[in-house]
């Protein structure tokens, strides 16, 4: 992925602009994907609908929404939609009376949820008051500064 230090904004991800000729159409491309992809996975709500399917599927949508703190129904029913678009989750009719609908975790969803519990663990490493570990805000290392 390229992206210069003073372009990152919603303005320069939002276009297919390159930065400088040296970038191909396809590196252009595969940027503007995952900015994208980025975009759909961390908006409100998105991860903990994720977690809380990973706990135990399939689900409903109302134990999905006692599994998530405060979730509206508009906010659950909204990123279910967003991601049964991208595949991340299934959606399963049963024909009864009354409708019965569950979620699961598609194969793209379960691998998914395998990186995110890695963050989790990154999360618990740095974040997590304890007495052996540092948190982050302790830390005086910085970030490497690239030379242009």
């Amino acid at each position: 992925m390229v992206v210069a230090g003073n372009q990152v904004g919603a303005n320069y991800l939002s276009k297919l602009t390159p930065v400088d000729q040296d970038i191909t159409k396809e590196q252009s491309e595969e940027c503007h994907l995952l900015h994208s992809a980025w975009n759909d996975l961390t908006k409100v709500w998105t991860l903990p609908v994720i977690h809380a399917l990973s706990l135990k599927q399939p689900a409903r949508f109302n134990e999905l929404k006692r599994r998530i703190q405060n979730i509206s129904a508009t906010s659950l029913a909204e990123r279910l939609n967003e991601m049964e678009q991208r595949k991340v989750i299934e959606r399963k009719v049963y024909p009864e009376t009354p409708p019965r609908v569950e979620y699961a975790l598609t194969k793209k969803g379960v691998e998914l949820s395998v990186i995110l519990g890695t963050l989790a663990e990154w999360v618990m490493k740095w974040d997590k008051p304890n007495n052996n570990t540092p948190r982050a805000s302790d830390e005086k290392a910085r970030a490497p500064v690239r030379a242009k």
